[in-house]
Order: structure tokens, then C-alpha cells, then sequence
């Protein structure tokens, strides 16, 4: 009886110890196979680390920021580009600031009447360099030569124009202005033609949502003319577009919007007394009557970089009217 209890307790023992080795085993064995996990979690790690270097990059220095805007999923237009532009641009214009001299003494202010229907019109062929120095900022620059005509039309009263410019007629020597405007109406009623070379610098700010954009360009201009005229122009122009995804590659995009322009203008010139043989020296100022208008415009994507466009001003019935035309090439 003894020897089976014995027996007993040494086949329970037995098992015991079996049991505890496979359990430390299989303790063991979940050591490794955490180990082994453990691997594979460290390289999906490390896998989301080189997800961060994209497989697009931004091989130009400009614009600034580029890389971490395609990150986002954006795209980019290329940052340089050259663009070929004709512009015609028709205004009414009124006169302003009025100024007379004799026989080259100094100009002095004096009140006139202008006439109606005071018009310019030019047309500018020019060159235009850009680059995109951010993501939502471009510049530009450009040069051209600018044509065309514009009315000098103003009449003044002698007697009001003598009392302006201080003159005395009472004494027994008159000046020589005395003879030429006593009593007198002068007309001056011509329309003088514009050459020369024009300049512009200016800016465009972009932004955009899905295939909705908004750009606002300002440019300011000035010419170098033939004859002795200077001025400049400040043109902003806010608008707002869709661009449209061709199944051939390119892209069409329309925009309507809304421009404000400044227009100054210093004509220099002289004009004849009557029959008497003299002359008197005249400066005035032209500024552009309607400052603001609507416009409507489409650009034309294609392939390899070049693009069409064009822009109508002049919606609204105001009088003053304009016609762009561009075609460029990004690189």
C-alpha cells in the first residue's frame, strides 16, 4: 500500500514538473515571438519616416516654399515665364491744372474751359518677364512701344488769363501778352499724337480652392515719350475664376472681375496767337474720367508649358474701353 502511495506521488510530481517546463517554454517562446514583432514594428516605423521625403520634388529654387505646398497635394505653374502682349486701351479723358508762360518766362496757373469728348487712345506691344518668388505671389516686369493719340482741347478768357498772370495793362509800355489777349477768347482744339517706350513693374496675388481661383494683379506704368510728355498709370484688377481640366492634358480657365485704373497725363506744349507771330507755352494735366469697370477674360493651358489668353474691359457702358491679348511660355 505504501509503494503505490509512493508511487502516486511520484508520477504527480512527475507531471508537475513537465507542466511547469512547458509552461516556462511557452513563457519562453512569447518572449521570442515579441522579440520577432518587435522587429517588424520598428521598420513600419522607420517605413513612415522615408514617407515624409515625397517621390515629387521641387526642382527649382523659386518660389520659395515649394516643396512643402506639393507635400499638401497642390500643384505649381513653372516659377519663370516670358510672355509676348499687345494691349489697346481707348478713354475719355478730362484736363486738369492749366498753366501759361510767354516767351519762356515761368509757367503760371490759370482757369480754362474744356471742351467735351476728351479721348486717348493707344495701343501697347510689349515684352513681359515674370517669376514666382511664393506660391501665392508673383512679379513682373515689362517694356514696350507705345502708339496712338490724345485731344488737347481747353479755351481760356485773355482778359481772366491777364489777371491771373499778374500782367499790367495800364501803363503806357503794355507787356506784350496785353496785345495778344486783350479782349480775346483763345482756343486751343488738337489732337496730338503719343510714341515713346513704356515701363511697367507689378505684382499678382493668388489663391485658390479645388478648381475656384482668385487673382489680384497691380501694375504700375509710366512711359518715356518722343515728345514732352510724362505719366503713369496704377492699375489694380481683382477677379474670380474656374479652371476648367481638358481629357487632352490642358486647361481652360474663365474669370470675371473688375479693374481700377488711374490714368496721368503732362502734355507740354505751345500754341499760336492769332496771326500776331507769337506764341504762348502751355502745360495740362489729363486724368482718365471712369476709373473703375468690369471685365471678363479666358487663358488657354497648353501642353509644354504655353498659353494663350485674353481679356475684354468695358462692361458696364462706361467710357472707357481696353483689349488684352498675351501668349506665354513657362519653363
Amino acid at each position: 500500500m505504501k509503494l503505490k502511495v509512493l508511487t502516486l506521488l511520484i508520477f504527480f510530481a512527475t507531471l508537475l514538473m513537465f507542466a511547469n517546463v512547458s509552461r516556462a517554454e511557452y513563457q519562453q517562446e512569447e518572449l521570442i515571438l515579441e522579440a520577432d514583432t518587435a522587429i517588424p514594428k520598428f521598420e513600419i516605423i522607420d517605413t513612415a519616416k522615408q514617407s515624409t521625403s515625397p517621390s515629387k520634388q521641387w526642382e527649382s529654387m523659386l518660389p520659395f516654399f515649394a516643396q512643402d505646398v506639393i507635400m499638401n497635394g497642390y500643384d505649381l505653374p513653372l516659377p519663370f515665364g516670358i510672355s509676348l502682349i499687345y494691349a489697346k486701351v481707348k478713354q475719355d479723358m478730362r484736363l486738369t491744372d492749366l498753366s501759361l508762360g510767354f516767351n519762356g518766362s515761368e509757367k503760371v496757373d490759370i482757369e480754362f474751359i474744356s471742351f467735351d469728348t476728351i479721348t486717348s487712345d493707344t495701343s501697347t506691344p510689349h515684352l513681359k518677364l515674370d517669376a514666382w518668388v511664393l506660391p501665392f505671389m508673383n512679379v513682373f516686369a515689362t517694356v514696350g512701344k507705345l502708339s496712338g493719340s490724345v485731344d488737347i482741347n481747353f479755351s481760356i478768357d485773355g482778359n481772366k488769363a491777364l489777371d491771373q498772370l499778374g500782367t499790367d495793362c495800364s501803363a503806357k509800355r503794355k507787356p506784350l501778352e496785353c496785345y495778344l489777349l486783350t479782349d480775346k477768347r483763345i482756343e486751343v482744339e488738337e489732337q496730338s499724337s503719343l510714341a515713346g517706350t513704356a515701363y511697367s513693374v507689378g505684382t499678382v496675388f493668388v489663391g485658390g480652392w479645388n478648381s475656384y481661383f482668385i487673382a489680384v494683379p497691380i501694375t504700375f506704368s509710366w512711359s518715356k515719350m518722343d515728345r514732352d510728355t510724362s505719366g503713369y498709370v496704377i492699375n489694380v484688377l481683382p477677379r474670380v475664376g474656374k479652371k476648367f481640366q481638358l481629357n487632352n492634358g490642358s486647361s481652360f480657365s474663365l474669370y470675371a472681375g473688375t479693374s481700377y485704373l488711374t490714368s496721368r497725363l503732362t502734355l507740354t506744349g505751345s500754341q499760336p496767337i492769332d496771326d500776331s507771330g507769337e506764341n504762348f507755352e502751355y502745360q495740362i494735366k489729363q486724368e482718365n474720367t471712369d476709373k473703375w469697370m468690369g471685365l471678363v477674360g479666358g487663358n488657354y493651358s497648353i501642353k509644354e508649358g504655353w498659353s494663350l489668353a485674353f481679356e475684354y474691359g468695358g462692361i458696364g457702358g462706361i467710357s472707357r474701353q481696353q483689349f488684352i491679348t498675351n501668349l506665354t511660355y513657362r519653363y
